[in-house]
C-alpha cells in the first residue's frame, strides 16, 4: 500500500490525441462505474462501486457519503483534488484508501473524465473505480524486497571490511553481532567437534538478548549441527513444523523461543570442519538469494576466525617469549615494596622492547630500571634482552647510575652498525638507598618518574636527562640527587601508558598521576592492575607498557 504522502491525489490532463478514452493502470482488477453531478452532488453508480467503498447496495448516492468512507489520512487530499477537478474539464486520476468494517485498508483508484455542461463549465464527472489493493501490496512487497537486499548487500560490505580489520575473536564476533538483525537472526554460535563432543568456540547474540549468547548446546542445536557436519551441507529449518517433519524426536522442543535455524558447515584451510548455527525468533523462508548470502557471510566468518586463532596463538607465544626476558617472580628488596607489570598491546609476532628491573646493588641499595627499545619486532625484543643484561651487569659491578647508562649507550652504539637495523632505546635508572631514602636518578630520553609522598599529590620529578641510548656514543648523562621520606612511592612507566589517551602525553600524564593517588598506603599490586585495566578499558593500549612502582617502607615494616 502506498504511503499517503507519496500517493498522487489527482492528475487532470487534456487529451488532444484521443477521444477521451483511457487505459487502466492495472489489469485483472474489478471496476465499478459512476457519474457525479458536480452541481447537485448526486452520484449514480453500480453496486460494485458501493461495495468497494463499504456501502450497502441501496446505500446513499451523494458525494458526501462517499467522502465519509475515505480514510482520514487521505480525506484532505481527496477534497483538494475534487476541488481542482470541479474547476476544469479533462481526464483525471485519483488514488485513495477506504477502511472496511474490519479495520482493513483498501486501495482504490478512480479514473475518468470531467465533461462540460451547456455553458462549457465542468458539469459532471464520469469514470470507473478500481480496487488496486493487490497491486499496491505487490509494489510494496517488491520495494521491501529491494530495500532488504540493499541493506544486506551494504551489511556484507561492512562485514567484509570489519572482518578484514579484526584480529581477535572478540572483534570478529562483535562484527558478526552487528549483522544478526539484518538477517532477522537473534543468535549465532560457531561449534567445532572436539574428540567425542561438540564445543562452542565463539558465539554472540542480538543486543536485545543481552549476554545470552549460546555457550552450551541444547538438544535441537546439537542435532542440527551434527546433521550439517555429517552431510557437509547446510541444514535449513524454516519453522517449528519443519523441525518436527525432519526430526520427529524433537517435537517436544519445537515450541521453543527460536522458530527457525540454519546450520552451515565451515571448513578451514587445514580441512577441519566446524559448523555455524544461526537461530531466528520468527519463521524463515530461506529464499535462494538469502541462502547464498548467509553461506557467503559464514564463509567470511570462518576465514576470519581461523586467522584470529593463528594471530592469538602467535601473540601468546610472542608475549611469553618476551616475558621470559623480564624478571621472573615478584621483585623483593629489603626495605622496599615493589610491584611491576608488563602488558603487550600488539598482535601476532610483532612484540615490543619495553622492560623493567630491580637490581640489588653491592652497596646495599637497589637500582630501579625501566626502558623502552624503539619499534615492535623480534629484533627489538632481542635487543631489549641484551640491554637489560648489560644494565644488570654494569650495576652489579658497582658503577654509579651515570656510568651504567654511559656504558650501555656505548654498547648499543657499537651494535648499531647496520643503518637499516639501527635502533635506539630510552631508559630511566634510579639508585635508591633504603636506609636513608637517598636517590640518584639518571634519564636517557625516557619519561621522568613520578613521586607520591604521604599527604601530598603525585607529581613528576624534574630530572634533566640526555639523549636516548644508541644515538651518540659519547653522550653524558647528568645525575640528580634527592631524598624521599618513608612511605613515598616512585612510579616508572613507558610511554605506551602515557600516550594511551588519544596520543596526548599531557592527558596521559594527568591520568597516570590521578591513578597514583593513595599509593603510599594502598596495595601496590592493586594500584598497577588498576592503572593498566582502567587505561585499556577507556582508551585501549596502542603500545606495549612496562610499569614499576616502588614504595620505601617505614622502619620496622616488612616489604
Amino acid at each position: 500500500m502506498k504511503d499517503v504522502k507519496s500517493m498522487p491525489t489527482a492528475v487532470i490532463r487534456e487529451d488532444e490525441s484521443s477521444s477521451g478514452t483511457f487505459q487502466a493502470s492495472a489489469s485483472s482488477v474489478e471496476a465499478g462505474f459512476f457519474c457525479w453531478e458536480i452541481a447537485t452532488g448526486e452520484v449514480s453508480c453500480d453496486p460494485l462501486t458501493l461495495a468497494l467503498h463499504g456501502m450497502p447496495e441501496n446505500g446513499p448516492s451523494d458525494i458526501l457519503s462517499f467522502l465519509a468512507a475515505v480514510h482520514e489520512g487521505d480525506l484532505a487530499n481527496v477534497r483538494d483534488a475534487l476541488g481542482l477537478i470541479a474547476e476544469s474539464c479533462g481526464n483525471y486520476q485519483i488514488e485513495y484508501r477506504v477502511t472496511s468494517d474490519e479495520g482493513r485498508h483498501r486501495s482504490l483508484e478512480a479514473r475518468g473524465r470531467v465533461l462540460p455542461g451547456a455553458d462549457g463549465l465542468p458539469a459532471r464527472m464520469v469514470g470507473v473505480v478500481m480496487d488496486t489493493t493487490a497491486v499496491h501490496e505487490r509494489h510494496e512487497a517488491e520495494r521491501r524486497r529491494l530495500y532488504e537486499r540493499a541493506t544486506r548487500d551494504r551489511w556484507m560490505q561492512e562485514l567484509t571490511a570489519a572482518l578484514a580489520a579484526a584480529v581477535t575473536v572478540k572483534d570478529i564476533m562483535a562484527a558478526a553481532q552487528a549483522g544478526l538483525r539484518t538477517f532477522g537472526a537473534d543468535a549465532l554460535a560457531v561449534i567445532a567437534p572436539e574428540e567425542d563432543r561438540l564445543t562452542v568456540i565463539a558465539s554472540c547474540a542480538d543486543d536485545k538478548q543481552g549476554d545470552d549468547s549460546p555457550r552450551a548446546l541444547d538438544t535441537t542445536a546439537r542435532t542440527l549441527v551434527e546433521a550439517s557436519l555429517d552431510r557437509r551441507a547446510p541444514v535449513l529449518i524454516g519453522s517449528g513444523d519443519a523441525l518436527i517433519t525432519g526430526y520427529p524426536h524433537l517435537a517436544p522442543l519445537a515450541r521453543s523461543a527460536q522458530q527457525a535455524w540454519a546450520a552451515l558447515p565451515l571448513t578451514d584451510s587445514r580441512g577441519r570442519v566446524s559448523s555455524c548455527l544461526v537461530s531466528f525468533p520468527e519463521p524463515q523462508e530461506f529464499l535462494p538469494e538469502e541462502r547464498a548470502l548467509l553461506v557467503a557471510a559464514m564463509g567470511l566468518l570462518a576465514q576470519s576466525l581461523e586467522r584470529a586463532g593463528m594471530y592469538e596463538s602467535e601473540h601468546a607465544l610472542a608475549t611469553e617469549l618476551q616475558r621470559g626476558m623480564l624478571p621472573r617472580g615478584p621483585l623483593t628488596v629489603p626495605g622496599v615494596t615493589i610491584a611491576a607489570r608488563y602488558q603487550a598491546a600488539t598482535s601476532g609476532m610483532w612484540i615490543g622492547g619495553d622492560w623493567y628491573d630491580a637490581i640489588s646493588l653491592p652497596d646495599g641499595g637497589v637500582a630501579l630500571v625501566i626502558g623502552d627499545v624503539q619499534g615492535h619486532s623480534v629484533h627489538a625484543a632481542s635487543l631489549m634482552g641484551r640491554l637489560r643484561t648489560a644494565v644488570h651487569a654494569y650495576a652489579n659491578e658497582g658503577h654509579p647510575p651515570a656510568a651504567v647508562l654511559e656504558r650501555t649507550n656505548r654498547l648499543l652504539a657499537e651494535l648499531n652498525t647496520d643503518p637499516d637495523r639501527a635502533l635506539f632505546a630510552t631508559c630511566c635508572y634510579i639508585a635508591l638507598t633504603p636506609s636513608d631514602g637517598t636517590l640518584r636518578v639518571c634519564r636517557a630520553g625516557h619519561p621522568a618518574p613520578a613521586l607520591v609522598t604521604p599527604r601530598k599529590p603525585p607529581r613528576l620529578l624534574e630530572i634533566p636527562g640526555g639523549l636516548p641510548l644508541g644515538i651518540d656514543r659519547e653522550e653524558r648523562y647528568p645525575t640528580t640527587r634527592l631524598r624521599i621520606a618513608p612511605g613515598s612511592v616512585l612510579a616508572l612507566t613507558t610511554d605506551g601508558l602515557l600516550e594511551a589517551v588519544n596520543k596526548d602525553i599531557d592527558q596521559g600524564i594527568e591520568r597516570f598521576l590521578q591513578g597514583l593517588r593513595g599509593a603510599p598506603t594502598a596495595n601496590l599490586q592493586t594500584v598497577v592492575d588498576d592503572l593498566l585495566a582502567g587505561t585499556q578499558e577507556a582508551h585501549g593500549l596502542g603500545d606495549d607498557v612496562a610499569l614499576l612502582l616502588a614504595r620505601l617502607d617505614r622502619p620496622g615494616r616488612r616489604s
